[in-house]
């Protein structure tokens, strides 16, 4: 007898084809679902664009400072540890360390751990804005070691936003305080991409403190996707003026779970 005559060989065929086209249609879906990591790193700048809820993402790196002062300053820096997670539709919690320093001064050895931050980033705008906007509201934890802490308890209020175009642009507004001392930064950058895993990136920003001078930077990068849910990047950094620290470069990763 032929199987494809058999009532049950037919029925489990036709249920056999029917399971494939459901998981095949559902893979279609997820896949057409899946977003691109979206990471902070490696600027200074932060993305306006906050996880979707229950979404976590850890981001982390090394960087290298060098000062030329009197003495001169060399400090090694890690894991610059960032956990994110979507608490709700456009709302982000954000618990950041920069972690371990080990600094140089004139040629004494100094190391200790550095303070922590925590904060949330709200997504003003929906996902189809052309100007996408958020504002973060935080604050520092003084859990550092006596010579990399505050010991207080350092406000920051924030404003990420960027802009595509012809060309795609980016900029981030932060006003800190520390030691009763208030800071204002601010960021401008350009996006741009090489192909559809790599991307470059050139960014300016400024620091005014009250009691001193600014502070004038300008960094770029190359960050790669190996996958859809991670990022590597490179990155280097310079001061313009006196003020300025002269020189950092780093690298680092991003996951998304």
């Amino acid at each position: 007898m032929s199987i494809a005559k058999d009532p049950l060989a037919q029925r489990l065929t036709l249920s056999l084809c029917l399971t494939v086209l459901v998981v095949s249609c559902v893979g279609v879906a997820i896949a057409d679902e899946v977003e691109t990591i979206n990471a902070e790193r490696p600027g200074f700048s932060s993305s306006p664009i906050a996880l979707a809820p229950s979404l976590f993402q850890i981001e982390g790196g090394y960087q290298y400072t060098r000062e030329s002062s009197s003495p001169d300053i060399d400090d090694h820096t890690l894991p610059f540890a960032m956990f994110r997670f979507g608490l709700a539709e456009r709302l982000e919690l954000q618990l950041s360390w920069s972690g371990y320093s080990w600094t140089d001064v004139g040629g004494l050895d100094n190391d200790g751990v550095n303070d922590a931050d925590v904060g949330v980033k709200w997504q003003l705008t929906d996902e189809n804005s052309k100007i996408p906007v958020a504002v973060f509201v935080g604050t520092s934890l003084p859990v550092g070691d006596d010579e990399y802490t505050s010991d207080e308890f350092d406000p920051t209020f924030g404003v990420f936003w960027s802009f595509d175009a012809s060309l795609s642009w980016f900029g981030t507004v932060l006003v800190s305080e520390s030691d009763d001392d208030w800071s204002l930064s601010n960021a401008v950058g350009i996006n741009l991409p090489i192909n559809v895993d790599t991307g470059g990136y050139l960014e300016y920003y400024s620091t005014f403190t009250d009691g001193s001078g600014p502070e004038h930077y300008l960094n770029g990068g190359f960050t790669y996707l190996p996958r859809h849910d991670m990022q590597l990047d490179v990155y280097a950094g310079a001061g313009l003026n006196s003020r300025a620290t002269d020189l950092y470069l780093g690298m680092g990763i991003a996951y998304q779970f």
